[in-house]
């Protein structure tokens, strides 16, 4: 498991601007890894999320195309949000006009209501197939995984603050 967290905070870091201002060469050779790291986050949650939410392998296995589709969705979606974030912060540090910032400001709002669309088109199709003991365990497997996700990324970043 911590193999697939590590994966996904390579993911994470692959987004920040130290590595965004790479050559196109470079870039294009972090694809094939960000397929990686997608297939590995997607063998996380597929490895917990069957157990955590209490669910038999029939309902796991029509499930597991919505988590697939969830999982690459989501992907895609952060990467957008966070390059978003990156010229919103770089708009303001550069003293950006009002209209950079307020199409900073839209590009931003737009991935983070992607973000928040595709949680719930993954919820509106999987919360069927649950009973209500499940859809509620899936939501809070989906913070804590969340959080737990968020700590490993803060202690890569931060490895000395924990000492």
């Amino acid at each position: 498991m911590k193999k697939l967290v590590a994966a996904f905070i390579a993911l994470q870091l692959a987004g920040t601007p130290v590595f965004s201002q790479q050559r196109p060469q470079q870039r294009s050779q972090q694809r094939p890894a960000r397929r990686v790291l997608q297939d590995a986050v997607l063998g996380f949650y597929v490895s917990e999320f069957q157990q955590q939410a209490e669910v038999s392998g029939e309902t796991f296995a029509k499930i597991l195309p919505f988590l697939q589709q969830f999982v690459q969705d989501r992907f895609e979606v952060s990467q957008r949000r966070i390059r978003a974030l990156n010229q919103l912060r770089q708009a303001i540090q550069r003293g950006g006009s009002d209209e950079d910032l307020k199409r900073a400001i839209r590009d931003f709002d737009a991935a983070d209501a992607d973000f928040q669309s595709n949680q719930e088109k993954f919820l509106s199709r999987v919360d069927p197939l649950l009973d209500a003991r499940q859809q509620a365990k899936l939501r809070i497997f989906q913070v804590m995984a969340d959080k737990r996700m968020r700590q490993l990324l803060t202690s890569v970043r931060n490895p000395n603050r924990g000492q």
